[in-house]
């Protein structure tokens, strides 16, 4: 794979213990944890599935792991729909693998039969959201996002190439799960000189039919920057509004921003940052593994999306 000399999958003789195989010990069922069919927000980690689709197809061609096929459990949660998604998981999966849910934290129940820990399961996760869930065992990240502890560097760079970013109001949809991610840029911003932040502002976490009025609010704020934590067509929405009445602030969040509806959303979009922690796309002919990611999706799911965020999936289903 990409410029690796020996492959992850091929074939082998290996199996899997019936009671952890969800009732196919000739098969390696994993689960794919995504929001994707939630109303709130369609589409949501669509990207993470996807990629996961892509790798299973790719790798099932060369043998499978040690000639076990992979078949992949879709785990849609759809937001708010997290413990029924884990009693699948629980029920019917050996490991999840390159996913991850919004409201990650609901993945320990504490009931039998849907917790995360009473299960026994195991996860190397695409991406990890709540301080629960990146600091809790049972799982290894291929892109880690510690619950406790926050990188600035970023934040650093940002601000020493944009200075006029000197205030920086962090808006955020109001989860629980969201609300460490918000306190982690509160933090950040807080230890980068030259920046403040006036004070966070929150949106419906299942979004707004109106962003006017929380456009205005940063606006009325003074601030000439904003982290943003949540999806990325509420932050289309967001920036829409904010421009009509002038804004001409940046913004910066995280990979998940790194997506085509906001890449199509043109002037709205300018200077807005995305921390990324993978190759950008647009340069896959030299990185061979984002070129062959980007093959890969094209080939299993014609009309699947690509972006960062899958990339950090498929790192998952290579480690």
């Amino acid at each position: 794979f990409g410029d690796l000399d020996t492959p992850p999958c091929g074939p082998g003789d290996l199996t899997v213990e019936p009671d952890q195989a969800g009732g196919s010990p000739d098969t390696l069922r994993i689960g794919v944890a995504n929001d994707r069919t939630a109303d709130v927000a369609p589409g949501l980690f669509q990207v993470n599935y996807d990629a996961s689709v892509a790798f299973a197809d790719w790798c099932n061609e060369r043998g499978g792991i040690g000639g076990l096929p992979i078949e992949v459990v879709d785990l849609d949660a759809r937001v708010f729909d997290v413990e029924a998604a884990m009693t699948t998981a629980c029920a019917e999966v050996f490991a999840m693998v390159g996913g991850g849910f919004a409201q990650d934290n609901l993945e320990f129940s504490g009931k039998d039969g849907s917790d995360f820990h009473g299960c026994g399961m195991i996860d190397l996760p695409g991406f990890v959201v709540s301080a629960e869930k990146g600091d809790s065992n049972g799982q290894v990240q291929a892109v880690p996002n510690p619950g406790t502890t926050v990188a600035n560097t970023w934040l650093r760079d940002y601000h020493e190439q944009f200075p006029e970013t000197t205030e920086s109001v962090t808006v955020w949809g109001e989860l629980p799960s969201l609300e460490v991610v918000k306190n982690k840029y509160e933090a950040a911003v807080a230890d980068v000189d030259g920046m403040d932040d006036p004070g966070d502002q929150t949106y419906p976490a299942v979004g707004a039919t109106d962003w006017l009025p929380y456009a205005n609010k940063l606006i009325d704020s003074g601030a000439t920057s904003m982290t943003w934590v949540g999806d990325v067509a509420f932050l289309k929405g967001f920036l829409l509004a904010a421009r009509q009445p002038g804004w001409g602030g940046r913004g910066v969040s995280e990979t998940n921003i790194y997506d085509q509806q906001l890449l199509s959303a043109g002037a709205t979009a300018e200077g807005v940052v995305a921390r990324v922690a993978v190759h950008p796309l647009e340069e896959a002919d030299q990185w061979p593994a984002i070129d062959q990611y980007l093959e890969m999706v094209d080939s299993s799911v014609p009309d699947g999306i690509v972006g960062p965020m899958g990339v950090q999936s498929l790192s998952a289903w290579l480690l």
